[in-house]
């Protein structure tokens, strides 16, 4: 489990971080009451991920303890009681990752906003491009400080070809290179990215300033800087930007989700087949359908929470058997699978495991018998036809007295 560790002399406020931080994150919080303790707690747990320190402690009235943090080399927010711009600046140039005025709840607020952030940080990467080789310096130390992963790119080709295997949290542009052609580059990035999909900040230093920024920002940029700038500066926009990208896959996945299962959903579905079925099928495709026999009186029997379970059940154990294909629960009591295949026995033994786990361990699991019917097809010219088929599989599978797969191999026979 990470560690942070509190430093805070007022026992009270100590707790109250203590029990937030706890509430909101799984982490072992330590906390030090004074320098000493500090140094004490370094020297005995050399696995602290984050530190939220007081600027002063009444062993250490100067901000000592932020010194010995940074050569500790430990993310670390400060916390003071007031702030002017003198303090600001020389909190910001012990390299911290931010500061926090403990003026009431609305810092607590803040507190969990940032520490979420510093946390995850280290899974994010920002991509550096067309930039200043000191500007890039600069950038790297910072955003290190906030645990980034940083890459950077000298060519826009070769960024450009990076983008088509996978993309970053935050790009950030420069003005390095200002032809029209960079531009454009900018602009062909843009194109296949929605604004809270990638988020383009440009780091401007150059002469031109604000009126540079803003043709980015027409090229494609959602939002600017510029050059001189302060750390607390670059944070703050970089923060926002993240946390405009997390905002966006939140409700992606939420619209893509099935809220009752954790699977897919319909929609989800529909578009991942549309999307990849003509590469699937240049392999071999195949479709699994399946339907909880009599379900409506698993409801009627034993309740619409146990019929929930039911479904939850059946979740579960579809996804873990058809592990790196799409399933989705396609409505109802209706689940269904998708993907490429490079054996049809190997599928079918596949959903023939399925079908018996259902029914051998349901008692168990879920209190209540249940068996599943389900209807297999494989390598029709268009998806819409190949649920079909599988839906005519498990017309079949019903029909002939449920508990059963059927497939379009056995019906030729």
């Amino acid at each position: 489990m990470k560690k942070i560790l509190v430093i805070e002399d007022q026992k009270s406020m100590a707790l109250l971080l203590k029990q937030t931080i706890e509430r909101h994150f799984k982490l072992d919080v330590l906390v030090a009451y004074s320098l000493q303790e500090t140094r004490d707690y370094l020297a005995k747990h050399q696995d602290i991920t984050l530190a939220l320190s007081d600027l002063n402690l009444p062993d250490a009235p100067h901000g000592e303890s932020i010194s010995l943090l940074r050569e500790a080399h430990i993310t670390t927010v400060v916390l003071t009681a007031s702030l002017d711009d003198s303090l600001r600046q020389r909190i910001m140039q012990e390299r911290v990752a931010d500061f926090i005025v403990k003026d009431g709840p609305a810092a607590i607020n803040y507190l969990v906003r940032v520490l979420d952030l510093l946390l995850s940080n280290d899974q994010r990467e920002i991509w550096l491009a067309n930039l200043s080789d000191p500007l890039s310096r600069k950038l790297i130390g910072l955003l290190s400080i906030h645990r980034f992963k940083i890459r950077v790119f000298d060519q826009d080709s070769v960024l450009l070809k990076t983008l088509k295997r996978s993309f970053p949290s935050l790009l950030i542009v420069g003005d390095k290179n200002t032809e029209q052609r960079w531009f454009q580059q900018l602009s062909a990035v843009r194109s296949h990215f929605e604004f809270y999909q990638l988020p383009i900040l440009a780091c401007i230093e150059g002469e031109q300033g604000t009126s540079l920024a803003l043709k980015y920002m027409k090229y494609g940029a959602t939002d600017y800087i510029v050059a001189p700038f302060g750390a607390d500066e670059l944070y703050a926009r970089v923060n926002q930007s993240i946390d405009l990208q997390r905002t966006y896959q939140e409700i992606q996945l939420l619209s893509q989700t099935d809220s009752l299962t954790g699977l897919h959903n319909r929609r989800y579905f529909i578009e991942q087949g549309e999307k990849h079925y003509q590469a699937w099928l240049k392999k071999g495709v195949f479709c699994l359908l399946v339907d909880i026999d009599f379900f409506k009186k698993i409801n009627d029997q034993y309740g619409h929470p146990k019929g929930d379970d039911a479904i939850r059940f059946i979740a579960t154990t579809i996804k873990q058997i058809f592990e790196g294909f799409v399933v989705a629960r396609f409505g109802g009591e209706e689940f269904i699978v998708v993907g490429a295949y490079s054996s049809k026995q190997v599928i079918a033994e596949l959903a023939e495991r399925f079908r018996l786990g259902v029914e051998h361990a349901s008692q168990e699991k879920v209190g209540v018998a249940m068996t599943v019917s389900s209807g297999l097809a494989f390598d029709a010219p268009r998806f819409d036809k190949l649920i079909a088929q599988a839906d005519q599989q498990l017309y079949r599978a019903k029909s002939g007295g449920r508990n059963q797969l059927c497939q379009e191999d056995d019906e030729a026979r």
